[in-house]
Formats: structure tokens, sequence, C-alpha cells
């Protein structure tokens, strides 16, 4: 685990708040799945789709800040991206990625509610949303407010979008850590005064929280 260098020997001892990515911190995401599933349903003329957490096509981009409906996502990956199938087949290709929350997570989450103020800030979109929503309900109830990309019409890394949940929060940027598994939103965050933590592997959460909440105790399951 580290959090960079200009960080490494932080202790967070004075943070009053913790905003937290969802996919790769809280949610076990898999990228390579939906490579699998949109090669499976490409035509053979088009060039292999190429979707990682740092480059994807701008369909996915215009879906995530709620500048395409559903329905405009799903004829982009076709028109676009060559894909057959329906509405429905796209859909389920595209939820391919998204494998569940990280055992214990709840009770980790839980445990730092207890101490402080809590934001989760997600790229994301409809159709990951209303995949993930019932299984995440208790794990979502543990935060103040919920900040989805396709809602704000904005993603990371974009400054914007951090100063928007400073603002709404009314949090002192100096006082609030942001967790998040990838370097860009790492960097912006920094740079917008933020306290910062790259999780780089989601086992490391554990201690993270054994280091914000030492005396707290897990909730029971």
């Amino acid at each position: 685990m580290t959090n960079g260098s200009t960080q490494h020997h932080d202790t967070f001892s004075d943070v009053k708040n913790v905003i937290f990515d969802l996919g790769g911190v809280l949610y076990n995401v898999d990228y390579a799945l939906v490579e699998q599933e949109f090669s499976a349903l490409q035509k053979r003329s088009k060039a292999p789709i190429s979707y990682t957490r740092q480059t994807q096509p701008a369909i996915f981009t215009q879906y995530e800040i709620g500048a395409a409906s559903t329905e405009e996502f799903c004829e982009g990956l076709r028109k676009e991206l060559g894909l057959h199938g329906s509405d429905e087949e796209l859909s389920v290709a595209w939820n391919a990625m998204l494998l569940g929350v990280y055992p214990g997570r709840n009770g980790l989450v839980w445990r730092l509610k207890q101490r402080y103020s809590l934001a989760l800030l997600s790229n994301t979109n409809a159709l990951h949303i209303e995949h993930v929503k019932p299984e995440c309900q208790e794990l979502f109830s543990f935060f103040d407010t919920l900040f989805f990309s396709y809602e704000m019409g904005l993603r990371k890394p974009d400054a914007t979008i951090f100063q928007r949940v400073l603002d709404t929060m009314q949090y002192v940027p100096s006082e609030t850590l942001f967790i998040d598994d990838s370097h860009q939103h790492i960097e912006t965050a920094r740079a917008c005064g933020l306290r910062t933590l790259w999780l780089q592997h989601p086992d490391s959460l554990e201690l993270v929280v054994d280091m914000l909440a030492p005396n707290s105790t897990e909730k029971a399951s």
C-alpha cells in the first residue's frame, strides 16, 4: 500500500472526512471480462476493443457522464464498435465486469462511519448502478452522500467533480482523505488539496481502516 511519495508518512491524524471510490476499492470489477464479452459479439471486420481503467472508447465516457441514455449507449456499441445483439444482450455483456462487493467491506466502512463523514464518488453509469444497487444497499447506507458521475455530468479525473463534492459536503480539503485505485484520479485530487491514498491492492484497505479507526470494532454481521 502506498499513497505517493509526498504523503507516504501521513498518519491522517487530523482527517475528518473520507471520500471513497467504488470499483476496485469497495466493489470487485474485472475490465478484461468486458473485452471478452464484447469481442464475442463483435463483427470480425472491426478493430479489437480495448477497455481499461485508463482508456476506453468515447461512447463509454459519454455514458458515464449521462450524455447518452442506455438506449443510445447500446446503439453506440453497435455503430461505433460493431457489436451484434439486443439492448438486453449488450447490457448483460457490459455488466459482466461486476463481480460483487469485496468480502468484509460493509464492516470496514461501518467502522469508519463511527468516526468520519463519508462520501462515495464513482465513475459509473445507469446500468451498473441498477445492477449493483440491490447488493450494495447496506454498503451505500453508510455514506452521507453518493456521487455518481452519470448523475453529475462529470467524471474523474476532472478537477471540477472533486470541487463539486467538496462544496456539496462542505468539506475542508486538508481534512478530507480520498481513497481510489486509479493513480490519475489520485493526482487530480491531490492537486485539489485533498489528502490522498492510492489503493494499489484491495486487501490493503483493512490496514487503512486499522490506521484510521484503530480502536473501533467490526460490525457484527
